[in-house]
Formats: structure tokens, sequence, C-alpha cells
């Protein structure tokens, strides 16, 4: 009985890691979505140029071009000059993590939408994974011809899980950098997860002249607290000698057969 116990359980883990192997195997692409003040949308994926290895995410002149023309017809303010991603996808024991980045400018002659909402997803990170965790989200902004108190607002989230919204703002016009972050813990950090990024822009519409411009990028970074090995945890939990513990456990089994 106990023999064919020990065969189902090993069967048992054989399947899960074989599960688990072919759900981590899967390649999963980066994603981003624009989104208007005024509810039209505009999924960039249909433009952009994968890496080929799900950790790239990029987007040509010829394909900022199809997204300009896009914001231009739904009357928004705002023009890319740049736009892409990057992650570590699948993740590392350190850490997983996804990136966007570009230039964007309010522009002379731009229509009345002020805002506009960036979202990059990616899912199905397998690594690092732990009981608890930290996610971090951090953000940049670097304008030129933006007066003080505007910019960005930013925030990321791990699966359901989203930090604070938080504002990186200029400073005033001449080029400024600034930068913010918020974080929020996570328990369990679990594997196939999905990372999010979301930049919402506030630019001042451009004057008669000038271009209002803010180089961006935001950052979300999920990272994980080690499982104790089990000789570890049972040492820790009793707070004695683990050669004394292995003694106690044998003592137990003797006892057991006695």
């Amino acid at each position: 009985m106990v023999t064919h116990r020990r065969l189902f359980l090993s069967l048992a883990l054989s399947a899960l890691v074989s599960l688990i192997a072919t759900n981590g195997a899967r390649a999963e692409t980066i994603s981003m979505t624009i989104s208007l003040g005024g509810g039209s949308t505009f999924l960039v994926d249909g433009v952009a140029v994968g890496g080929g290895l799900a950790t790239t995410y990029s987007v040509d002149a010829a394909d900022i071009a199809a997204i300009n023309s896009f914001l231009t017809l739904h009357g928004s303010e705002y023009q890319f000059v740049s736009l892409g991603g990057s992650s570590n996808f699948p993740g590392n024991a350190s850490q997983g993590n996804l990136v966007a980045t570009g230039e964007i400018h309010s522009v002379v002659g731009g229509g009345s939408d002020a805002v506009l909402k960036l979202t990059e997803t990616e899912a199905s990170f397998t690594s690092p994974t732990g009981p608890t965790g930290m996610l971090l989200s951090s953000s940049t902004g670097n304008f030129t011809n933006q007066p003080a108190a505007k910019g960005q607002t930013a925030s990321s989230a791990f699966n359901a899980t989203s930090t604070a919204p938080y504002s990186v703002l200029s400073s005033g016009i001449p080029v400024n950098g600034e930068a913010g972050g918020a974080s929020v813990g996570i328990a369990p950090v679990s594997t196939l997860y999905k990372l999010t990024n979301v930049l919402t822009f506030g630019l001042s519409a451009a004057g008669a002249t000038n271009d209002i411009v803010d180089s961006f990028g935001v950052t979300a970074t999920i990272s994980a607290n080690a499982v104790p090995e089990p000789a570890s945890l049972v040492t820790m939990l009793l707070g004695i000698p683990l050669p004394l513990v292995v003694l106690g456990l044998l003592r137990r089994r003797r006892l057991a057969r006695a």
C-alpha cells in the first residue's frame, strides 16, 4: 500500500512539473493600447514589431505615422515621436520587469483632446515566485516647454493588484527631468503572472510656436521573498538545533514501529 501511494505521488508530481513547464514555455508578447479622453482606442500591436523573444516591442517611423494619423483624426493634441517596450520575460530569480519608453509631444495646432492613456501588458511570467513580494512602479519624465505642475500620472499592476497612481510633473518651462514611484506588497507571488504599466498624459496645450515635449518611461518590477528550505523552516519554527530535530524524528519513527 505504501509503495502504491509513493507511485501515485510520483506520477502526480511528474504531471504537475510537466504542466508548469509547458505553461512556462509558452511565448507571450508585450501589448500596448492607446486610449483617448473622448473614448477612442488604438491597439498598437497592429503596427508594432516584436523582438521574437517576447522581450522587446518597438514601433518604427512608418508605424508611428499611423498612430499619429489616428490621433489627429480623433482630435488629440498629441503626437508620438517614438514608442517602445521591453521586459525580462519570463523573469528570473531576482525580479520580473516590464518597461515602456518613448517621446510624446503636445503639438502646435493640435486638437482639443488633452488626455491620452498608454497601457502596456505582458502575461505568463514564471519568475520570481514566493509567499510574499513587492511590486515597484517607477516613472520618469524629461520635459521641455512644459509649465510647472503638469505632466503624467503612472501606475503599475501585478495581476489585479495595482500600485496607487502617482504623478510625475514638470518643474518649469526650461528642460527638466522628474521622477516618481509607488509600491505595494504582493502575497503570494505566484507563477504565470501578468505585469501592467499605465501612463496617463496631461500636458498643456502647445502655444503658437513650440511643441511641449515629454520623453517618458515607466517600469513595473516585481520581487519575491524566497520560500525557506524545509530543514531551515523546521529549525526556525521549533527554535532548536537541526540535529536535535532529526534525532527526535528518528526516535518517533522507531517508537511507531515498536
